[in-house]
């Protein structure tokens, strides 16, 4: 398999350097899974095919300066990326480094660390003081302008701040509000070794941060709850800078990493799902070193040049995906924010590069974040660049890991300009000079203001040689006397000069009485425009307060109006509920009384046909009665009886008190007999027995007796009667008698076959089944 190697190109020209970028890979939580990405060289990474990702191309690697494994330390780090930019920013040349990745990759514990193992930032500022030493300038001599320079103090300036500074104590109280315990970090006692003895230094920190594209000055002393946003501006040298911002010197590390700990308070942190303390805003940590130099006397010349070094050390927030961090409201506009910041800064470089590589003028950018605008001299050649990407090997964050590497990937083909140390000239006011000197111990060097004449010539007297001796003495009277002359003229010089000079003094010193005088209504007009500044701040600080009132004021109104409006529209919801119940329950009692009016008519209709029946089976038995009793047999079995009952009554006209009975007796007589004929059935009959109940066995000694017969539950279809081989119907019927004994019907009645095919029942019959005790109570008419 082709492994595609994707080396890079280093510019050796002298003016021109590419951006150097870095790899630190952060452990994994859980020490079972296995990474997403491979360690090929100390210099090269290569994802795994662990990762499950569409985007990966197989075979490539990506190669960096330097790849700090999960066992580098704190301190291997600042070595290879820090140190450097240290060296030269003692020497008065910028840089800048930042830490690009993911969230939770590792970024701000890379540039902060902890007190036992610090980080880059930490690192830094120890290193700084540990160098510098005894050779900082005393405080307050040099002054931030706010406008990204530095303007000189004479020493009774500088002496009356610092007395202000410790009789007020306003930062000291301001720094023991904000951090309550004392920060320090471990001190290893590294020294940098490029340090100018004839020079002395003074250290200035600030700390701002980028919040949803706008700049705060995390330092801020202003009297306002809420931070205040400051705008980018650029200075007379090109370069650009926040306007306003509150530029601290420090003279030890405990005061930076103070101020470095109150700002930290200050910064927008949040908690997600990927991180418990994410940064919700981009984050700029500055160092700036001013040099001055000092004569050999060990004071600051009248005019002096300096150097200021600047280092920048950015911890940018890391990019998220919505659909892993599930961030609503406010989090989901600070991710966006982020998010539109990165790009933006990917897309100057990918612009950049271009314009590098193939020579084109296109526009980059750089306005279009205050992120980009803020590093835009950084990338045009004011100072080095370094890059830190903190990769999480984790399959997680997989895809977000292979956007990184591109993003190095483009970053590290970026050519910027070497940075060169400068010096500005200033000239300080009131200085103090090189130390005066009496006239005893100067040294006249060039033209003297006066000249006393030629120099007096040294003679030996010689009474031996005389002529000789009086040449010389006439060589020195000759000197004298020219010398008498120079005095004499010296003398009208002197007085001249004299008179000059104190017309002269006398000039300043009515320029000073005037000057004096213009001062000290300047400077009552100044303490008239500051006892005004004062009321107007007292004045804007109370209607803020009153503004501050207001608007919670407003906010809770706001939420008692938004809970009656939650309580009208539950009401609301409850009175619609209640109306669709109501008609949900109309429409059940219609249907219901719809259900109940068919019911009904299915009822009567069934009533009707059942008396329609009734009647018709009715009409049969009246026909059939009436055949019977008109039959000859019928007569006979009339005389017969009347006969019978002829005899009875001659038989008992003796017994008047069985008349009664006997007349029942014989009634019962005919009546049974006639019942027997008619309940006699032939061997030949086939019947229909239909048990409309399952009935109670029978423990009667007399028992139906149905030779012939076929059993049915229910009359399910005509074919049960039409049957021609049928002659006979008994219909088996239970039911109480009122004294808890089972009495047994029996209907019989015959099959007559119509005219039409079918057939109909004509009962004839009632047999009665019934066991009874012998001792039980008879029955009453009310129990009948």
């Amino acid at each position: 398999m082709n492994t595609l190697k994707r080396e890079k190109q280093l510019s050796n020209s002298d003016l021109h350097d590419t951006v150097k970028v870095f790899c630190r890979l952060r452990p994994l939580q859980d020490e079972c899974e296995l990474p997403s990405i491979k360690l090929v060289s100390p210099t090269t990474l290569t994802l795994s095919s662990e990762c499950k990702t569409k985007q990966i191309r197989k075979g490539c690697n990506y190669v960096f300066r330097h790849v700090f494994t999960s066992y580098s330390g704190q301190r291997e780090v600042f070595e290879h990326v820090a140190l450097p930019l240290l060296e030269d920013l003692i020497t008065g040349k910028n840089g800048l480094l930042f830490t690009y990745g993911v969230t939770g990759s590792g970024k701000t514990y890379t540039l902060t660390g902890d007190q036992t193992s610090p980080g880059i930032m930490p690192s830094c500022i120890n290193t700084l003081f540990n160098s510098v030493g005894d050779r900082q300038a005393q405080k307050y001599l040099i002054k931030s302008d706010r406008m990204n320079g530095f303007e000189m103090q004479s020493e009774n300036e500088a002496l009356e701040e610092r007395f202000q500074e410790t009789k007020s104590g306003k930062r000291l109280r301001t720094i023991k509000k904000t951090v309550a315990d004392k920060i320090m970090y471990s001190n290893d006692g590294t020294r940098l070794k490029n340090i100018n003895d004839e020079c002395i230094y003074s250290i200035f920190v600030s700390y701002t941060e980028i919040y949803n594209n706008a700049v705060y000055d995390l330092l801020d002393e202003s009297n306002s709850k809420i931070l205040q946003a400051k705008i980018i501006r650029e200075d007379w040298q090109k370069n650009m800078y926040v306007n306003g911002v509150e530029e601290v010197e420090v003279k030890s590390a405990a005061e930076a990493f103070e101020l470095f700990y109150m700002g930290q308070k200050r910064k927008r942190m949040a908690h997600t799902l990927l991180n418990a303390e994410s940064s919700r805003s981009h984050s700029i940590f500055n160092i700036r070193v001013v040099q001055l130099i000092q004569n050999v006397q060990g004071d600051i010349p009248s005019e002096t040049m300096i150097k200021v070094g600047q280092l920048s050390l950015v911890d940018l927030a890391g990019s998220e995906r919505c659909n892993r961090t599930n961030n609503t409201g406010i989090r989901l506009k600070e991710a966006s924010s982020i998010n539109n910041s990165l790009m933006t800064l990917r897309t100057c470089l990918e612009v950049l590069r271009e314009n590098q590589t193939t020579g084109s003028t296109k526009v980059i950018p750089y306005r279009d974040s205050r992120l980009t605008l803020l590093f835009k001299n950084y990338f045009e050649g004011e100072g080095q660049v370094r890059m830190i990407v903190c990769i999480n090997p984790s399959e997680q964050d997989c895809e977000e890991n292979l956007q990184v590497l591109k993003f190095a990937e483009i970053t590290q083909e970026v050519q910027v300009t070497k940075p060169e140390s400068r010096y500005q000239q200033f000239r300080t006011p009131n200085a103090k000079s090189t130390p005066r000197e009496t006239p005893k111990t100067t040294k006249s060097k060039g033209v003297p203001a006066f000249s006393f004449g030629p120099k007096i010539p040294i003679i030996k007297l010689d009474f031996e040689n005389l002529e000789e001796t009086s040449a010389g003495i006439e060589k020195v009277l000759k000197c004298l006397q020219v010398r008498k002359i120079r005095g004499v003229q010296n003398k009208r010089e002197f007085s001249s000069k004299e008179k000059h000079f104190r017309k002269r003094l006398l000039n300043i010193n009515q320029e000073s009485v005037l000057t004096q005088a213009e001062v000290r209504n300047l400077k009552a007009i100044l303490k008239k425009e500051k006892l005004l500044s004062q009321n107007l701040n007292v004045k804007i600080t109370d209607l803020e307060t009153a503004n501050h009132c207001m608007q919670s004021k407003n906010n809770e109104l706001e939420n008692v109006v938004r809970t009656l409006q939650l309580t009208i529209d539950e009401k609301n919801l409850k009175l619609n509920q209640n109306c669709l119940e109501q008609q949900k329950n109309k429409q059940k009692l219609a249907i219901q009384s719809e259900k109940l009016n068919k019911e009904l008519e299915d009822k009567l209709r069934q009533q009707r046909y059942h008396m329609e029946v009734e009647m018709q089976a009715k009409d049969l038995k009246l026909k059939k009665m009436k055949e019977i009793i008109e039959s000859e047999e019928v007569a006979h079995e009339q005389q017969f009886a009347s006969e019978m009952f002829s005899k009875v009554v001659e038989a008992n006209e003796n017994n008047p008190l069985h008349n009664f009975s006997s007349t029942a007796t014989t009634r019962s007589t005919l009546t049974n007999k006639n019942t027997l004929n008619r309940g006699r059935a032939k061997a030949g009959d086939v019947w229909l027995e239909h048990n409309s109940i399952k009935p109670i066995p029978l423990n009667t000694v007399m028992q139906p007796s149905m030779k012939k017969r076929k059993s049915v539950d229910k009359l399910k279809k005509a074919a049960d009667v039409t049957n021609a081989k049928q002659t006979k119907y008994c219909l088996i019927a239970q039911e109480s008698d009122g004294a808890g004994d089972v009495e047994t019907k029996l209907y019989k009645g015959d099959i007559i076959p119509t005219c039409g095919g079918g057939a109909q029942v004509v009962f004839n019959g009632v047999e009665c089944l019934r066991e009874e005790s012998p001792t039980r109570m008879p029955l009453t008419p009310r129990d009948k």
